[in-house]
């Protein structure tokens, strides 16, 4: 298992991903970690960083071409990274040799959620953030909501 999102170049992505399958026993199973294309755009809202121009450039720019590049003096805002989309880290771990690729949200949209914590400590609330969670993880057309994503794939 490993990260992808501080590899910014798509080349260096897939020659990791090349080594992991060349290493990796027939069968096996590799888990690469992922951070969304729009989990600063989702996190911006949440957190009203646009009313900051700097984190509205930083923002712009991940949903361009998902380099996120953080030149101001604001952890916030993260660091260097590469923020995928979830169809192009299934492709990358298919270029690499993976097959029967799955791209699952890690948190899905309950990340966004200002009140989690109140709603997690009531039995019914935590339950609908579940169903819901499960019933997004795999949906290939919102998994990209979740911040941080999980790519399984399979040397067969």
């Amino acid at each position: 298992m490993g990260p992808l999102y501080h590899l910014p170049s798509e080349a260096d992505r897939v020659a990791s991903l090349r080594e992991a399958f060349r290493v990796l026993a027939s069968g096996g199973m590799v888990v690469a970690a992922a951070i969304s294309r729009y989990a600063s755009a989702l996190d911006g809202l949440g957190r009203k960083l646009s009313l900051d121009p700097r984190f509205v450039k930083i923002r712009d720019r991940d949903l361009a071409d998902g380099q996120h590049r953080n030149d101001t003096d604001n952890m916030d805002y993260f660091t260097t990274a590469y923020f995928h989309r979830p169809d192009d880290l299934r492709s990358e771990l298919e270029v690499a040799g993976f097959r029967n690729v799955r791209v699952l949200g890690v948190e899905g949209p309950g990340w966004i959620l200002q009140d989690f914590d109140i709603r997690w400590e009531d039995a019914r609330m935590r339950k609908d953030l579940l169903d819901v969670g499960r019933a997004f993880e795999a949906e290939s057309s919102v998994v990209g909501v979740s911040a941080h994503l999980l790519a399984i794939g399979w040397k067969q």
